[in-house]
């Protein structure tokens, strides 16, 4: 209910603000995530089975019980050598003869021993749901990368928005003035061209802009499950500045879900083998039972029968032969178990080496980014001078247009950086499985 009151609120302030922060665009894409709930639906089921029932551990009771009756025409011929004295007759009619049997039971089954499979079993179930649990932890992970990424996509097409709005509202002034001066015969024809060569490729270019923006806010409204009309994003970039690769690899070894999810898979099998080898024990079940019969007949020489009583035993089974199907099956599981470890270091090796280049690019990118933004400064300020040099006639309208556009670029380069770089940092988060503590 909680979680519900809380979306509510996030939903309408982003209605109402039209603006969305980071840490509510993760709480609305898990709440909406189909794949979160599956693998919940799923960690549920893989607990139901998680008992001592479901291994064979505890005994089973069962109740039956039957009735049945008839009503013949019955016609019995004795035979010559039965002679009950008197005038009986050898031939017995009995007309519409009545007869029924009624049966009740309560009976135990118990498996006593049966190579200890049931224990190996509970134990492999256990490991079972551990695995359903990291594997919802894996779906919460993966489901918040792709909403940072798709989250930051849209914030820097959004910055490439603004930034190109604002080069296309400074053509379309310039080329006001341009065409005023033009009617007084202040500029060229040459020049009014070139001030409108310049406007229209800056409406292309801010044209195909919103056109990224649009297609990346309906991606982002698709990730987050919602059909938001617009989503403004206005973020401050901090980053973490201590990141230590050997403080890393140790937590990804420890914490990754990827690696612990193929950790508790080799259990598994190790679990499943043990279970195999149980398969050539002996199995020795106890089974008792209480019954009750009544029988009653009319054609019968015994016309009431009841029976009631305690039946109580021991089954031994031992396996001797099975076409070498338990032998093969244990081969298998041998195998399995071999499969599963040598995958367990495929994995950790994949993750590591996946580990070791975010964080290069992680440290190279937070470099880069404090170069790009003294670069940016520089450039604002030759940006400036050529403004001023443009305004008093002493620099052409081409030289002017190209440190326009090596501003525009440097200010689209630094933001796409800040954007890269950030999600490259929750990457190391999710593979030193730190992602949902930050």
């Amino acid at each position: 209910m909680k979680k519900f009151l809380l979306l509510v609120f996030i939903t309408s302030l982003v209605h109402s603000q039209n603006n969305l922060s980071l840490e509510s665009a993760i709480e609305i894409g898990l709440e909406n995530s189909e794949e979160i709930k599956i693998s919940v639906n799923n960690s549920l089921i893989v607990k139901n089975l998680n008992s001592l029932g479901s291994a064979g551990l505890l005994p089973t009771v069962g109740i039956s019980s039957g009735y049945n009756g008839s009503i013949n025409e019955t016609q019995l011929e004795l035979n010559s050598f039965l002679d009950f004295g008197g005038d009986s007759d050898n031939d017995i009619e009995a007309s519409k003869a009545k007869s029924s049997n009624l049966n009740s039971s309560i009976g135990l089954n118990y498996r006593l021993f049966n190579g200890f499979s049931g224990i190996y079993t509970l134990s492999k179930f256990k490991h079972e749901n551990n695995i359903a649990e990291q594997n919802i932890r894996y779906q919460i992970e993966t489901k918040i990368i792709e909403i940072i990424q798709s989250y930051f996509t849209h914030l820097n097409n959004q910055n490439i928005v603004s930034v190109l709005q604002t080069r296309y509202d400074i053509s379309l002034d310039r080329y006001n003035q341009s065409n005023e001066k033009y009617q007084y015969g202040g500029i060229s024809k040459l020049n009014l061209l070139n001030s409108e060569v310049e406007l229209n490729q800056n409406k292309l270019n801010l044209k195909d802009a919103k056109t990224a923006l649009n297609n990346s806010n309906a991606n982002l409204n698709k990730v987050l499950g919602t059909s938001f009309k617009k989503i403004e994003i206005d973020h401050n970039f901090n980053f973490n500045n201590n990141l230590e690769i050997e403080k890393l690899i140790s937590d990804t070894k420890k914490n990754n879900s990827s690696i612990l999810i193929s950790k508790l898979n080799y259990k598994v099998s190790e679990y499943e083998l043990k279970i195999s080898k149980s398969s050539f024990s002996p199995k020795i079940d106890l089974f008792t039972s209480y019954s009750y019969t009544n029988t009653q007949s009319e054609t019968s020489f015994v016309s009431k029968q009841s029976n009631y009583g305690l039946i109580a035993g021991i089954n031994i089974d031992i396996p001797i032969f099975s076409a070498n199907m338990r032998r093969k099956a244990f081969k298998n599981a041998k195998i399995n178990l071999e499969t599963k470890k040598l995958t367990q270091k495929e994995i950790q090796k994949s993750i590591l080496t996946a580990l070791n280049t975010a964080y290069n690019n992680y440290v190279s990118s937070l470099e880069n980014i404090q170069l790009l933004e003294e670069n940016l400064k520089t450039i604002e300020k030759t940006a400036e001078i050529s403004r001023e040099l443009y305004d008093s006639g002493q620099l052409s309208n081409l030289e002017y247009r190209e440190s326009q556009v090596l501003l525009d670029q440097a200010e689209i380069n630094y933001s796409s950086k800040l954007s890269a770089t950030k999600i490259q940092e929750y990457i190391l988060y999710q593979l030193s499985g730190q992602l949902q503590k930050n």
